[in-house]
């Protein structure tokens, strides 16, 4: 999840590769408020993940919205499994 993150912000919003590191914040890439509601629609389409944009708002760095894709993908798996 963390490569497609990278991938993300590098690609959609034009965050410079160098700055993206796993301790990052997000102000520190140049992203505001804004950033959360539009990477929620992003990872819907993009990675078919549905997190919520107050949950997205919530996460300090890089790797906290990484470990956030990554808990919804975990989370989708086991619905399908139940099913």
């Amino acid at each position: 999840m963390y490569d497609t993150l990278v991938n993300i912000l590098t690609g959609r919003f034009q965050v410079r590769p160098e700055l993206v590191t796993p301790e990052a914040t997000l102000p520190a890439l140049g992203l505001d408020s804004l950033f959360a509601v539009e990477l929620s629609f992003v990872l819907e389409e993009e990675a078919g993940l549905k997190i919520g944009f107050d949950e997205l708002a919530e996460a300090d760095t890089v790797a906290e919205l990484a470990r956030l894709m990554q808990d919804e993908q975990n989370s989708q798996g086991r619905q399908d499994a139940s099913v």
